[in-house]
């Protein structure tokens, strides 16, 4: 089994401690967060503060300065993503050896070094790697397996695919009509079209895509590059992944950061779609990011499932 590079087992790069903001609000008796019926302790999440902040000069810093409440967020994000590994792993009947998980750590330069300037510890850090490498095995079973059809058009900000968003899923009906009205590229071709298809096998990073991690009849909005000032809205009306393709496998050709993301990117449909309930006072559950955001304001995209209507 492929291990995990340095740096790669702190979720792609070391984790920044210079946050700014106070977190607040009313709380879930003794749950930070629930996946489905397994709650992630209150307690758990202040005690792995507690080691931040005895291991960590800035963080004691932003602790003095009431500024604590991203890597708050950071570490109930981190435990909720756990319990959805575990979850997908269990009923994938996915594992990896405890061998597996000591080479990756000791590839990273071992657990005590590189949980350096991170919210992690010797301890967590062990569980993060074996975490990253389940994921890698969860992209690799389906990377070339998958195959999505939708409709789609581009909106002229976040604010319009949002609105436009919610009225599809109120109404599929009214797909065909925003695609017909999409805007036009500077060549005059149309940003919009129904019955797109998309299979893994031929692109396999577009698997990061939230368009890849919802059940058919859902509706998302997101933008398709980071930073994005365009966003796309589009109607995930079948997907597969059963689909079976001749020649290599593409994930030979794939890195083990690229496959730990599409992983994450499939990991709560694998979980099963359990229901993330998220303790206010850290913020409010991301599905498109597949982590926290502050509050529902700051989400990074949207999904509902649209309303089915009798044929």
């Amino acid at each position: 089994m492929r291990t995990v590079q340095r740096r790669f087992t702190l979720i792609g790069a070391a984790v920044a401690l210079l946050v700014a903001g106070c977190g607040s609000g009313p709380s879930q008796v003794g749950a930070a967060a629930i996946v489905g019926d397994t709650a992630l302790p209150l307690n758990t999440v202040q005690q792995r503060l507690d080691v931040v902040l005895q291991k960590e000069p800035e963080a004691r810093k932003l602790h003095d300065q009431r500024k604590l409440d991203q890597v708050s967020r950071q570490l109930v994000t981190l435990g909720v993503q756990h319990q959805l590994v575990d979850l997908a792993a269990r009923r994938e009947g996915i594992t990896v050896s405890e061998e597996d998980v000591t080479e990756s750590v000791e590839q990273a330069g071992g657990a005590d070094l590189a949980s350096q300037n991170t919210v992690y510890d010797a301890a967590t850090f062990r569980e993060r790697a074996r975490d990253q490498l389940l994921l890698v095995e969860l992209a690799r079973r389906y990377v070339d397996r998958m195959e999505v059809t939708f409709d789609y058009f581009f909106a002229e900000d976040n604010a319009d695919a949002v609105e436009k968003a919610k009225q599809v899923a109120a109404d599929p009906g009214r797909m065909a009509g925003f695609v017909e009205a999409a805007p036009r590229s500077q060549q005059g071709q149309s940003l919009g079209r129904l019955g797109q298809v998309v299979r893994s096998a031929e692109s396999p990073q577009s698997v990061q895509s939230p368009l890849f991690g919802v059940e058919p009849g859902t509706v998302v909005a997101f933008p398709p590059d980071p930073g994005s000032a365009q966003w796309i809205v589009a109607y995930v009306t079948d997907r597969k992944t059963d689909v079976r393709v001749s020649g290599e496998s593409s994930t030979e050709q794939l890195t083990p950061q690229l496959l730990e993301q599409i992983g994450l990117r499939l990991v709560q449909t694998l979980a099963g779609n359990p229901e993330v309930e998220v303790n206010p006072r850290y913020g409010v559950w991301d599905p498109t990011a597949i982590s926290l955001a502050p509050s529902e304001g700051e989400l990074s995209g949207f999904q509902a499932a649209a309303r089915q209507t009798d044929s």
